[in-house]
């Protein structure tokens, strides 16, 4: 990450940052609207989750924004930080609802194909963003090797944290309200022989998944166009 890239001084958003939450908004509009086109049509409520999981995933990239603009006050940092990590596995957790896809008889398959594809990839795109801003923070401060590493943990943190919701069912908010309760069960998983292996190998996909994301959208503004 070039040190041209980063942001000097108190300048709270960019324009540039401005134009990528207009779209991140656009396209949050949007699905929301499919879902409740969906719920208009068939009377049904059920998916009206995904909206709450979108709203979720929204929760790291405003932390991560306040990172970004306020990196130079440690007070921000020290609360902002934990806070955007904790809330990050909410983002890739989207992706994981495709597991409520399947055939309806009141409305086309292709329909809900599309809702679900338009929700996972906004949340997608919601951490990819997020990642990046605080990473941009981190190399600022720590240089670029040390700011890679801690983009590669933080993805494996989010990728055991989006196994820990959607195998474990707990949120991020029980850090604060069951921590014991939620720090046993991750140990369990953590221990057991057979529990470790489902843990090892879901957190090991969505890592790689991540990363990858990750890795390709950091790369496509370096590309050398040619005339």
């Amino acid at each position: 990450m070039d040190s041209s890239d980063l942001p000097h001084g108190a300048t709270a958003v960019t324009r540039r940052l401005v134009l990528i939450g207009l779209a991140l908004a656009f396209a949050s509009t949007l699905v929301t609207m499919m879902v409740a086109l969906r719920m208009v049509y068939t009377g049904e409520l059920y998916f009206a989750f995904l909206v709450w999981n979108l709203f979720l995933a929204w929760l790291p990239f405003l932390f991560a924004v306040v990172v970004y603009g306020c990196g130079e006050r440690p007070l921000v940092l020290a609360v902002m930080g934990p806070l955007w990590l904790l809330f990050l596995p909410n983002a890739l957790y989207l992706v994981t609802d495709l597991i409520h896809l399947h055939p309806q008889n009141n409305l086309p398959f292709w329909y809900d194909a599309i809702m679900f594809f338009a929700f996972a990839l906004t949340g997608l795109m919601l951490g990819l963003l997020s990642l990046y801003l605080v990473h941009a923070v981190v190399a600022r401060h720590l240089g670029q090797r040390l700011g890679w590493a801690f983009a590669l943990f933080v993805s494996v943190l989010s990728g055991l944290g989006v196994y820990i919701g959607r195998f474990l069912r707990w949120n991020s908010w029980d850090v604060f309200t069951n921590p014991l309760r939620l720090l046993q069960d991750i140990a369990i998983n953590l221990v057991h022989p057979d529990l470790f292996l489902k843990t090892f190998v879901t957190t090991g996909l969505l890592t790689a998944v991540f990363v990858l994301a990750y890795v390709i959208l950091f790369m496509t503004p370096r590309l050398a166009w040619d005339d």
